[in-house]
């Protein structure tokens, strides 16, 4: 075992043998730590540990796809380890023969890649700058089968025409058992560590994910859209919580699921509930808030 890996199981406070199971149990365990953490010095601490777990579970990765080609080549007896060489001088050999027309290809296709990042650069410079990223995690899939996001963007610009350009993306989280009140330990992590690489500037989740990720902790308080006249304060769709450190009441969150915004989004949600908030600070927050303000003012959904 490498020494970056066992100091990864080191800081986690796991054995080197530990099952993934238990992995998969102590990841939870950081998680529900993670929400109950009141100061932002206490939040950001975890983000060492989310690291940790990502280098072990890669590690294990590997290490299953080296023990799957090893009972590969267990058909072979004692002569696993002639026919392991043997592929691998076969796999160089045809390197070999084909080493000329490889060679052609790759100037080819180098100067093509060099030709479309010139002009995907001239392109990208051509947009205009970035209003705000918006994550959407939860049950929720694109009805786009290719799994791009353009049509969700066209969508949003459409609805919202002050914002000229937006990068959204869906973290799809499942909910399993016989229930359905619990999720996927795999989607969690990819949906965590989604989050934390992209650090997107606005939230839309579902109830159970909003639950989840620890309700209102994160998020920015967004009550001046009651200030300002635009919803009342007792609207059944506002997500109001106690700010742990200063005891003061703040609106984190608020409903949009029957709004027009929401129908008009190429999103496949079943009865799932949106609830949008706000997590940038700043003048992306300011964006974000007049984007709220927007659809709240809509009138619902028919």
């Amino acid at each position: 075992m490498n020494e970056k890996l066992k100091q990864a199981y080191d800081r986690l406070g796991l054995s080197e043998n530990v099952s993934r199971e238990e992995i998969n149990k102590r990841f939870d365990l950081l998680l529900k730590r993670r929400r109950s953490k009141s100061s932002d010095e206490e939040r950001s601490a975890p983000e060492e540990d989310f690291q940790a777990f990502k280098f072990i579970l890669d590690s294990l990765d590997e290490q299953e796809i080296s023990e799957a080609e090893q009972q590969r080549l267990a058909k072979y007896g004692k002569l696993s380890g002639a026919a392991s060489k043997w592929e691998r001088f076969m796999r160089l050999y045809k390197t070999h023969v084909f080493v000329s027309v490889i060679v052609l290809i790759v100037i080819a296709f180098a100067g093509n890649a060099l030709y479309n990042n010139w002009q995907h650069k001239k392109y990208l410079a051509s947009l205009p700058p970035l209003d705000a990223s918006i994550m959407f995690i939860g049950n929720f899939g694109l009805k786009d089968p290719s799994g791009k996001n353009d049509d969700l963007n066209e969508a949003i610009i459409k609805q919202y025409p002050e914002w000229k350009r937006v990068d959204a993306s869906i973290s799809y989280l499942p909910r399993t058992g016989e229930g359905a009140d619990s999720f996927d330990m795999n989607f969690m992590q990819k949906a965590v560590v989604e989050l934390a690489a992209n650090h997107p500037d606005i939230l839309i989740l579902d109830k159970a994910t909003l639950e989840w990720i620890g309700g209102q902790d994160g998020f920015q308080d967004i009550k001046s859209i009651v200030e300002s006249g635009k919803i009342a304060k007792d609207d059944p769709r506002l997500k109001w919580g106690k700010n742990p450190d200063s005891g003061q009441e703040e609106l984190y969150g608020v409903d949009i699921t029957d709004s027009p915004f929401v129908a008009a989004l190429p999103v496949n949600r079943g009865d799932e509930d949106m609830i949008i908030g706000v997590l940038a600070d700043d003048e992306v927050k300011d964006k974000a808030i007049a984007l709220i303000e927007h659809i709240v003012g809509e009138a619902p959904a028919k």
